[in-house]
């Protein structure tokens, strides 16, 4: 029900109370017969300088409004002014009060009719304060009637009864067409025939001076016909404000049902593109990886989502339209609480990891506050939270096999060879800090004549194939002693960088026992050949000399011979049997 028909009811006279229930009942009926029927508000005549809604009447307009119901604007209504009228013809009735006003003292200049002049001035003050007086009635209009007619006396008067004068009343009744209220025409035709009765009768039966008109003598048939020709003037004049005001009414209304048809087809449009854009939105939220959902102030659920179906695994129909934490009611007092009543709270996105007990799952949330609510992003990251812990639990491995190995391992970046990490065993081997160690590079640890045979080790080992390369070089520690080392490497992402991790073997000692080795080995190849040389020369001789020394056919000079030669041998042979046991005693040592 409009609010404007009820401000009437309460604040408006007895004749405007009846006018707007009349026109409630309309409505009402109407609305309940017509769905589609819409409501067109025009305003009351008002005096003051501003139109507005409380002093408005509803006309319900349809379609077949104009063709169905001509005569829905009858002469019981209020009287109505569209959009301005009222103050449009105050002023025409300003200017022409100014000139009326200004013909009084011109007619005055022919009889001398001064006083007459000046009561025009007046008849304006009369008028004017009762506008000023009364600014929320259309009284001052109905004085204005009345004051035309004095006009047009005091015109009359002044010319001594001229009796072109007279239609200074037709004027006036002109005048009055512009506010479209016929009614208006009432009080200067009253006035009127009073005025032409009464000093007609005094001027023809009294013979007074009242200078109606200048024949002395008007006859009853004269004045009569003078009487109808006033009031067929009045009522033309009073059908063509009704008409005008009718007409009006009727082209007001054309024009607001096309605004409106206009502002439906607008709205259509809107409407139109408006559901288009909340179902691409819905495709897009049901199409996003994410899960999604949407709560107003209340933290009433306005929206959820197909994923947020599946990963928090309540459907849309369990959640929609229900509080968030009546559902979720384990989750209040978690850091997801808190942190979506901080974002409503303070208006700004919050983005936060947190973990749902009840589901055995991680989510990563991003939550944005707005006027309707708060919208929530969140995603199951349970997968990556796993492999991150894996991957931290074989980082500490890393950790554990790298500084408590036995042998010396560090990491170097392969672009400036400069140490990255190293472990205690590398720290105990070479003897520099871990700080010393983190602002050196592998050339630091290597003999100064020995830098252009470290370089080609590194490109021989890279250019190889295999994941794993060796090499075997010598380094130098702090305290300046050489080291024979044997180097295993491979490539390695260290902290996001490509790096090069190593593992070293001391070789020094080892190399020490392998040439111990190989002088053994050198002594033993002597002692062979001197056994299967040396020794069997003398050994042969002695063997071929016993045979002959036996023999009785030999002469004493003959076996003294063969004996010297077999001392000769013997000594030969005792001489190599030493240097075997001086050779076998080195080996052993």
């Amino acid at each position: 029900m409009p609010v404007a028909l009820l401000s009437l009811l309460i604040t408006k006279p007895m004749w405007i109370r009846r006018f707007a229930t009349k026109k409630l009942s309309l409505i009402n009926s109407a609305s309940n017969a017509k769905p589609g029927l819409r409501n067109f508000y025009v305003p009351l005549m008002t005096d003051g300088p501003a139109l507005n809604l409380a002093s408005a009447v509803v006309i319900p307009i349809d379609s077949q409004v104009i063709e169905e119901q001509p005569g829905d604007v009858t002469d019981t209504e209020a009287p109505i002014v569209h959009f301005g009228i009222t103050q449009r013809s105050n002023r025409l009735i300003n200017y022409f009060l100014f000139v009326y006003f200004l013909l009084g003292f011109i007619f005055a200049s022919f009889y001398g009719t001064w006083i007459a002049a000046f009561c025009g001035g007046g008849l304006l003050a009369i008028y004017y304060s009762v506008k000023i007086a009364l600014p929320k009635l259309c009284l001052y209009q109905y004085v204005l009637s009345v004051v035309l007619g004095l006009f047009m006396a005091q015109f009359i008067y002044q010319m001594h009864g001229m009796i072109e004068m007279h239609f200074f009343a037709f004027i006036g009744s002109a005048l009055l067409i512009t506010y479209q209220n016929w009614r208006l025409q009432l009080p200067m035709l009253i006035f009127v025939l009073l005025h032409h009765v009464v000093l007609g009768h005094l001027q023809d039966n009294w013979h007074m001076e009242v200078f109606f008109s200048q024949p002395h003598h008007f006859d009853p048939q004269t004045f009569i016909i003078h009487i109808l020709l006033t009031i067929v003037i009045y009522v033309i004049c009073g059908l063509c404000a009704f008409q005008l005001r009718r007409y009006h009414l009727i082209e007001l209304q054309q024009t607001e049902q096309m605004r409106l048809l206009q502002e439906a087809a607008k709205l259509s449009i809107v409407r139109k593109k408006t559901t288009e854009a909340i179902q691409e939105r819905s495709t897009i939220l049901e199409s996003i990886g994410d899960a999604f959902f949407a709560v107003d102030k209340n933290w009433v659920v306005t929206y959820w989502n197909k994923t947020a179906e599946k990963v928090l695994m309540k459907t849309k129909q369990e959640m929609l339209s229900r509080n968030l934490w009546s559902v979720f009611s384990g989750s209040v007092d978690s850091r997801s609480y808190h942190k979506y009543h901080a974002a409503v709270r303070l208006n700004k996105h919050v983005h936060f990891e947190d973990y749902f007990e009840p589901l055995d799952r991680w989510y990563e949330i991003s939550a944005y506050p707005s006027a309707a609510g708060l919208s929530v992003y969140f995603k199951d990251i349970t997968d990556r939270k796993k492999a991150s812990a894996a991957l931290q639990e074989s980082e500490q491995r890393y950790s554990d096999v790298f500084h408590f190995s036995p042998l010396p391992m560090w990491v170097v970046d392969l672009k400036s060879l400069k140490f990255l990490d190293v472990n205690h065993a590398t720290i105990v081997q070479y003897g520099y800090s871990r700080e010393e160690f983190l602002t050196m590079t592998l050339k630091d640890i290597r003999p100064p004549d020995d830098l252009a045979g470290m370089e080609k080790a590194l490109k021989e080992a890279k250019s190889e194939t295999a994941g794993i390369a060796q090499l075997q070089t010598i380094h130098r520690t702090k305290s300046g002693d050489l080291l024979n080392m044997d180097i295993r490497f491979a490539p390695f992402r260290f902290n996001g960088l490509k790096t090069s991790i190593a593992i070293a073997t001391d070789m020094t000692e080892r190399l020490v026992y392998i040439n111990a080795i190989e002088q053994q080995n050198e002594r033993l190849n002597s002692i062979s050949w001197m056994q299967s040389h040396v020794v069997r020369a003398p050994l042969v001789r002695i063997m071929g000399l016993i045979p002959l020394y036996v023999d009785p056919k030999l002469t004493s000079k003959e076996k003294r011979d063969i004996r010297d030669y077999l001392v000769v041998s013997t000594n030969e042979l005792d001489k190599v049997i030493k240097d075997m046991t001086n050779l076998t005693s080195l080996v052993v040592k």
